[in-house]
């Protein structure tokens, strides 16, 4: 008999969990092939409504408040998170060092501390599950099953849906960023830190790991500049959409010989590019590797994928625990060369100014971009009614650092009040 103990300050899931659990304990004791008992609910949430709890696995469940008393019941076996609000990465130490088997989808914890993590698995034989950190996309079973035997070449995806959904509604009903944040507060669409969201810091966690458990490494996320749709107004959708584009925030891990590239910026791809399909709250992977050509899919952000997620982990736990003598802890994680992928590789960018309207910085903006041959397009809109004056410039290939020298030169330009913004655009 196995016994779990949930963890949680999100009283709704926590309910849906419980709900699904109850529900479905047959099928999971079946694939665990152990039997499985909630021994304690700690409930961190400021309401503390009482939860409904169906079932026998319940029957001798206790609400406790100190996490103490799981880390030192010897009786628990798995300790099951449902929020990840923890910033710092003290209770899964804690958990391992006590040999408890942890299943959470807290991704910037893991991250961050994703070596010491590892050695502490190692050492204390015991083990972090998290597929539910790329919730709603099962890519961490994906991994280790149909691509154990292949090879990634490169992954482009989105994997924040909260931004996915700020940018769909920005566009769909021209409102701006400040509106849509909080439509997707109201829907629970958001971390509880926003900006976890709109910095692509969630995405650059989420590729940070990917590539960790792909390449079998551990990387230092300091590493890789994140740049989220922060900036992005329905001006930039707009115009991107005259252009033939869409607006997405995508995460990138291409690996070429023995380097590997991350990056996580929003990019204009064209519109009949499978990422442009992904819309609203959901998320989409394109994944391309040795022997499978290219592998997409999609799924739409909802609690009932993190909870069948967590429950998938919690049958793997079991297993574990069960054969845990027989698991190999001998693994060697491997060093790896890792660089921005916009820093050193060369892309085309949509480039937003803000002029006074005069023909003549025009004039001398194509110059700039003439000289060094790099604008394959610049355009200005004269249909604003205002005294300033809109220009977008599509540039050839060059490296996000060296465009962003050039612009400063474009800045300091009498007459160029700003530079706005800064989008790579996606080839197919």
């Amino acid at each position: 008999m196995l016994k779990l103990a949930l963890v949680t300050n999100q009283e709704d899931l926590l309910q849906k969990f419980i709900n699904f659990f109850a529900e479905n304990i047959n099928k999971i004791e079946k694939s665990a092939a152990q039997k499985i008992d909630i021994t304690y609910i700690l409930n961190n949430s400021v309401d503390k409504k009482i939860v409904s709890l169906p079932g026998r696995e319940f029957n001798k469940a206790e609400f406790i408040e100190d996490y103490n008393k799981i880390l030192t019941d010897p009786g628990v076996d798995i300790i099951l998170e449902l929020s990840r609000n923890q910033e710092s990465p003290d209770y899964l130490f804690q958990a391992l060092k006590n040999k408890k088997t942890v299943i959470t989808s807290n991704l910037k914890v893991i991250a961050e501390n994703y070596l010491e993590i590892k050695n502490m698995e190692k050492k204390f034989r015991s083990r972090i599950f998290f597929s539910a950190a790329f919730s709603p996309l099962p890519i961490k079973t994906l991994i280790d099953n149909f691509y154990a035997l292949d090879e990634l070449k490169e992954l482009n995806a989105v994997l924040n849906a909260t931004t996915n959904y700020i940018l769909a509604e920005m566009k769909k009903n021209t409102i701006s960023m400040k509106e849509t944040l909080e439509q997707a507060k109201e829907l629970s669409y958001t971390e509880e830190n926003t900006d976890l969201d709109l910095n692509g810091i969630d995405s650059l966690n989420k590729i940070i790991i990917l590539a960790n458990l792909i390449y079998n490494t551990a990387l230092d996320t300091a590493l890789i500049k994140a740049r989220g749709i922060k900036g992005i107004t329905s001006y930039d959708l707009i115009y991107a959409t005259e252009l033939g584009y869409k607006i997405k925030l995508i995460c990138t891990i291409k690996k070429e010989n023995e380097e590997l590239y991350l990056g996580v910026r929003p990019n204009l791809i064209s519109q009949d590019n499978f990422l442009a399909s992904i819309n609203e709250n959901s998320n989409g992977v394109e994944l391309l590797s040795h022997y499978n050509a290219k592998t997409t899919f999609t799924a739409e952000n909802c609690d009932q994928a993190s909870i069948n997620l967590l429950s998938l982990d919690l049958i793997n736990a079991a297993k574990f625990i069960k054969n845990e003598n027989w698991t190999d802890f001998g693994f060697e994680i491997k060093n790896i060369n890792v660089s921005d992928y916009y820093q050193e590789k060369l892309s085309s960018f949509y480039v937003r100014l803000q002029l006074e309207k005069d023909e003549k910085i025009i004039d001398k903006i194509k110059k700039i971009f003439s000289e060094k041959n790099l604008a394959d397009l610049i355009l200005h809109d004269n249909l604003t009614e205002t005294p300033l004056l809109p220009v977008i410039i599509l540039t050839k290939k060059i490296k996000e650092n060296d465009l962003e020298r050039l612009l400063e030169e474009v800045e300091n330009l009498e007459g160029v009040l700003t530079v706005n913004n800064i989008i790579a655009v996606k080839e197919d």
